[in-house]
């Protein structure tokens, strides 16, 4: 494992002071970027294989051709207006961003499917196959359905580039995003199952699972063949309680080529969302983008950023990056 910048970062004693120190860095970087405009649309694409119509949310920008495309699940009892400032920044720097609503989110899509039982996420892993199974056809269906999918936007028509496909998810997301990746887990009574998805070049699990979880076990990521760069914070928790250095097991576990793990100082798990203009936000978006780039644009530039940890020398202070 390389530490691309130091993993302790400097602590201030006055929590304020350090945020005021970042939120400078911030302005200074904003003040320099310009974006592309985006169009946000909603639409409607029914799944005849499971009767599912599913409610879903595209960003893109105004113009472009041969668009990466990235998919993004939300966590539990969230829906597909999780992560818009996110995903807006992502399409600003030339990028598609299609996020469905699950069934086990507070937006369910319409259609069939077992609801959502009550008592919350113990009561759904429960039904943790069903679910699994449902999340993960979701996104492949996506996949599936670009021609529908340009036909519910006609502005994407012909600039969705099918060849480049990412994955990202936060929370019960990230976990989907890791099973359709290639990370294996233990399924109802299925031991190590994949549900894999070839078409996906690379994956953004944001507060992600560590093992005992889920089926997810000290073996899951031993077949994780493609890149990966995964978030998590020092106030980062699991719904067992579980602290940071459980959110870290997907980095830990992986095998080594393109594999990044972002740790920021002060960061829970709803700071990764993109809804205040503060630092964490500001490395939220500079390392997800530089990532995408790398290894959707295949940009040299943006993967030496990553791997030098130049991305992140505007917020040292607070965040590293280790890579392998």
């Amino acid at each position: 494992v390389s530490r691309c910048s130091p993993f302790s970062v400097t602590r201030f004693p006055d929590t304020h002071m350090r945020l005021l120190v970042l939120e400078f860095f911030l302005a200074l970087g904003l003040a320099a970027t310009s974006h592309a405009q985006v169009t946000v649309e909603e639409f409607t694409l029914h799944d005849t294989k499971r009767d599912r119509h599913m409610e879903c949310r595209a960003y893109f920008p105004t113009t472009g051709e041969k668009l990466p495309l990235i998919v993004f699940s939300h966590g539990f009892g969230a829906d597909r207006s999780a992560f818009s400032p996110i995903a807006k920044h992502w399409a600003e720097h030339g990028y598609v961003v299609i996020a469905p609503s699950h069934l086990d989110g507070s937006g369910k899509s319409k259609g069939k499917g077992d609801p959502l039982p009550a008592g919350g996420f113990p009561a759904l892993m429960k039904h943790a196959t069903l679910k699994t199974e449902n999340r993960v056809r979701d996104l492949t269906f996506i996949l599936d359905a670009v021609e529908h999918i340009e036909t519910a936007a006609p502005a994407l028509t012909s600039r969705i580039d099918p060849s480049r496909v990412g994955v990202a998810g936060h929370s019960l997301g990230a976990y989907t995003a890791m099973l359709v990746g290639g990370v294996t887990a233990d399924v109802g009574d299925q031991k190590l199952r994949s549900f894999r998805d070839p078409r996906v070049r690379c994956i953004l699990p944001i507060s992600g699972q560590g093992t005992g979880q889920q089926g997810l076990t000290t073996s899951s990521w031993s077949a994780l063949a493609i890149p990966m760069l995964t978030i998590t914070g020092s106030l980062d928790k699991g719904a067992g309680q579980q602290g940071p250095e459980w959110k870290k097991l997907p980095f830990d576990l992986s095998p080594p080529g393109d594999k990044f793990l972002v740790f920021i100082d002060g960061a829970n798990h709803v700071s990764f969302g993109g809804t205040g203009a503060d630092a964490i936000t500001a490395v939220v978006k500079a390392t997800t983008s530089s990532f995408w780039h790398a290894y959707l644009k295949d940009s040299p530039e943006a993967k030496a950023a990553l791997k030098d940890a130049s991305v992140m020398e505007p917020w040292k202070l607070i965040a590293g990056i280790s890579c392998k």
